[in-house]
């Protein structure tokens, strides 16, 4: 069963108000997947440069809004395509290691609980791509119920984003390392236990 706990049933309303005027007015769904990367690395840029981490904070999460935005555009549009999907899903990853990769730059020889930040955004890269990569396995052998665990990828980037707007980023990075990994395990054991009982998938 899917689960009900998705940020982006929070932000539903909002995005589809961006996509509307955006489908009408013709606007290639691609184009929004790219620009939603050109946010990120505006985000990691800003943190690099000023070491804001307000403005970090708001860049990353309009990157996460437009990265909603596309496929509501594609779906409005009826122009949905695997070609899409998979543009999406890699930007996605480019994305990420944008975001986590900054603060390794800005914090690096740093300790944080007496770990150093970089090894805090080694567990956070792992454990982010490590949940996309078990998802997508899964779902290429026949496994239905994919969207399982609490850390998705925009339950991720919300955390970030709430702790860089309360100016605790490092403690972010510390929750979304520990939820990515979680996560990932989490859906290696579920997606194990169908595909035991699914053995034709």
């Amino acid at each position: 069963m899917p689960s009900e706990f998705r940020v982006r049933r929070i932000f539903k309303g909002l995005v589809l108000r961006i996509a509307h005027p955006l489908a009408k007015a013709g606007v290639r769904p691609n184009t929004i997947t790219y620009v939603s990367l050109l946010l990120s690395f505006i985000a990691a840029l800003s943190l690099s440069l000023t070491g804001i981490q307000l403005v970090f904070g708001i860049f990353v999460f309009v990157s996460g809004l437009f990265d909603g935005v596309d496929g509501a555009v594609a779906r409005e549009r009826n122009v949905a395509s695997d070609v899409g999907a998979f543009t999406d899903s890699v930007v996605d990853k480019v994305s990420e290691i944008l975001i986590l990769g900054a603060i390794a730059v800005v914090y690096s020889g740093i300790a944080f609980l007496g770990v150093p930040v970089e090894l805090w955004v080694i567990i956070a890269i792992s454990g982010w791509i490590l949940t996309s990569y078990t998802r997508s396995r899964a779902a290429a052998l026949g496994v239905s119920d994919l969207d399982i665990g609490l850390g998705a990828r925009s339950e991720r980037l919300f955390i970030l984003v709430v702790f860089s707007l309360l100016n605790q980023l490092l403690w972010g990075l510390v929750f979304v390392s520990i939820i990515g990994i979680l996560t990932s395990g989490y859906r290696f054991y579920k997606y194990q236990h169908e595909l035991n009982f699914h053995p034709s998938n």
